[in-house]
């Protein structure tokens, strides 16, 4: 893809596929994240009016550094840099369907680390510092830190762990559930899963949870906890990326009114066999969506397709829809796609998914709910991959 930059970062396509896009008024009903690797070292967070336009435009959009994730409150998105960089960037959305930038904020002074956010209100929002041990507290509104909770003590690092590396973050009921990486040599951390309880109302540590039966809570950049309708927290855990066997993924669960793991719940992906899958093994999960009454969806990686490996190009990822309560999961009927896809949400009865594939297309995938059918090519083409995907009601 040729492309021009013009002032403010702006981008402007070169490429006559990006002549498609915005078409109708109005704000952009979706916002994604796009890496462009392996022809860049480089991202995009492009606005989508809908998935009628048929090819996005990045006319509208402003690059990014690679393998970054959005976070959505109201009208705003942040783009959290994670692995790629130390800085979060506000954007809001126009009338028009365009984008404008309305702020930074650098979380960590390390370059790199920013994991993970989390808004609360207009006023107050969280960061997680992975790198340097801490949660920066911001304003949202004027993307101005106004305070940090130092998570280095001792008592937040498991044993054999060199710190405690905050991860992803979710509020229920008054408390800020954060995960930890608890790494030895990232992304590798010590065997189970842990969780540190934080008083949303002083900003103090409650206690530190663990469970040893999965390993790595939370993701980089997605966060990935979610509730269900009774309220239940479900804890996403990513097992090291598999690279130590004996550290599982999953999802575990804290019931509601609960603040320790359910001893009654692990819904154990690594453990499990899938028909459709080659070799009937992920070596882990790490992107989930909530539908609602039970129904997720998620991408597992499979190493029976990884070659060194190579998350870009490899194709390892297959496409899942999973029931939370009976936990069980089947293969979807949509092409694998690479490690680095981690886009899935919905837009109606459509579940959609970022995909880069072989031979079928770049870009949005379905999965239709109600007839069960799966697109044979995007419905929404994209150049590069999609990395995260953000649809507004």
């Amino acid at each position: 893809m040729t492309a021009c930059l013009v002032a403010g970062s702006v981008f402007v396509s070169c490429d006559k596929d990006d002549e498609g896009g915005e078409t109708g008024s109005g704000k952009a009903r979706m916002v994604a994240a796009i890496d462009m690797a392996p022809t860049a070292n480089n991202g995009y967070v492009i606005p989508i009016q809908d998935l009628s336009v048929g090819t996005a435009s990045f006319r509208n959009g402003y690059e990014i550094k690679s393998s970054n994730h959005l976070v959505k409150y109201k009208d705003w998105i942040f783009v959290v840099e994670g692995a790629s960089g130390a800085d979060i960037r506000k954007f809001v959305r126009n009338e028009d369907g365009s984008l404008s930038e309305a702020g930074s904020l650098t979380v960590d002074n390390v370059g790199y680390g920013a994991a993970h956010a989390l808004v609360v209100s207009e006023t107050k929002a969280y960061a997680t510092a992975m790198v340097s041990n801490k949660i920066v507290i911001f304003n949202p509104s004027t993307m101005q830190k106004t305070g940090e909770i130092d998570i280095s003590d001792p008592r937040w690092v498991a044993s054999g762990a060199n710190t405690s590396n905050p991860i992803g973050m979710f509020l229920r009921d008054g408390i800020l559930y954060v995960g930890l990486g608890q790494f030895v040599q990232m992304p590798t951390g010590v065997k189970g899963a842990y969780v540190l309880l934080i008083d949303e109302s002083t900003d103090e540590p409650i206690k530190m949870i663990s469970d040893e039966r999965l390993t790595s809570a939370t993701a980089i950049g997605v966060g990935g906890m979610f509730l269900d309708e009774n309220n239940d927290l479900y804890v996403p855990c990513w097992g090291s990326y598999g690279f130590d066997p004996a550290h599982h993924s999953g999802l575990l669960r804290i019931k509601n009114g609960k603040t320790d793991f359910d001893e009654d719940y692990c819904f154990d992906l690594s453990a499990a066999t899938f028909e459709g899958v080659e070799g009937g093994k992920l070596q882990y999960v790490m992107t989930y969506h909530y539908f609602g009454n039970g129904e997720v969806y998620f991408f597992g990686y499979c190493p029976a397709f990884a070659t060194t490996p190579d998350f870009v190009n490899d194709k390892t990822n297959y496409s899942f829809k999973g029931n939370i309560y009976d936990r069980t999961a089947k293969v979807l009927g949509l092409p694998r796609t690479n490690a680095y896809s981690c886009a899935i949400n919905h837009l109606g009865n459509r579940i959609l998914f970022g995909l880069t594939t072989d031979a079928n297309g770049v870009g949005l995938f379905s999965y239709d709910r109600e007839s069960g059918a799966c697109s044979t090519s995007p419905v929404l083409n994209i150049q590069g991959t999609v990395m995260n995907l953000q649809v507004f009601d």
